[in-house]
């Protein structure tokens, strides 16, 4: 399992540095969708539609929503109307969490909203991180993904150190409120280093690290809802050793459009 997930972590990040730093841009753009149409597939089929056919209709129906904005994604992702998107999508994410934390499950139905939800939820994400990258650049987008991942690091390590306050028992037993805090700290702390190096206003960049940072952690609560909604470990094998892509992805969801909003009202 080791062996194949440093594999599979490598060959990962050989085609990042790839499609990132030495590719067009336009060949980022079809990895970008590449990877939703992944993601897609694998959320047809945490929703239970277990036929190829209809997962196939599925994915198809989403990239074709991704793509109506696609001449000026941008103006669609700085519009007034796109902020107030991109929080009720957080608050819908935030609220889906805690019904599932007080009752191990969701009521009957779940599904087609789940699948309605799905279409929103991850041509939200690929816009977001076009629109990053675009207006702010890759390194910009590296540190936004950067932010996740020391959280995650720094959740894990403070969570077996002294971990005991069960963050969403019902959700993911391995998470405690002492693990969140001390993701959250480190990222701050992250993010504090880099304002300093780029001289940049210190008290934003720690806002926008602390706001990030936390709700990531409800974006991998969230596809852990999903998971065990219906009784599976990850979200497909196309991964080796990992898992799926939104088992890879899944706090990035909701702390890139999350980060793109917040940098528009604070660092702009």
């Amino acid at each position: 399992m080791l062996k194949q997930r440093v594999i599979t972590a490598i060959v990962l990040l050989a085609v990042a540095i790839l499609f990132l730093f030495w590719l067009p841009t336009g060949w980022f753009v079809l990895l970008v969708v590449a990877i939703l149409a992944m993601m897609s597939w694998e959320w047809a089929g945490l929703t239970q539609l277990t036929d190829w056919r209809q997962r196939l209709i599925y994915t198809s129906l989403l990239l074709f929503v991704f793509a109506l904005p696609m001449a000026d994604d941008l103006q669609i992702t700085q519009s007034m109307v796109w902020q107030v998107y991109t929080l009720l999508l957080t608050l819908a994410v935030l609220v889906a969490v805690r019904l599932f934390a007080r009752k191990g499950c969701w009521s009957d139905g779940w599904q087609s909203i789940a699948l309605g939800f799905g279409v929103l939820w991850l041509t939200n994400f690929a816009w977001s991180v076009l629109s990053v990258v675009q207006v702010l650049g890759v390194w910009w987008l590296l540190y936004a993904m950067s932010l996740v991942w020391i959280t995650d690091t720094g959740a894990y390590f403070t969570g077996r150190a002294v971990g005991k306050t069960k963050l969403a028992l019902k959700v993911s037993p391995g998470k405690t409120w002492e693990g969140v805090m001390g993701g959250v700290a480190l990222a701050m702390l992250f993010s504090i280093a880099v304002a300093w190096q780029l001289e940049l206003a210190l008290a934003p960049m720690i806002l926008l690290a602390f706001v990030v940072s936390f709700l990531s952690i409800y974006g991998d609560l969230f596809e852990s809802a999903m998971k065990r909604q219906v009784g599976v470990k990850d979200s497909s094998a196309m991964l080796p050793g990992h898992g799926g892509w939104l088992d890879r992805f899944d706090a990035l969801l909701l702390a890139i459009p999350v980060f793109w909003l917040l940098w528009q009202g604070m660092m702009a």
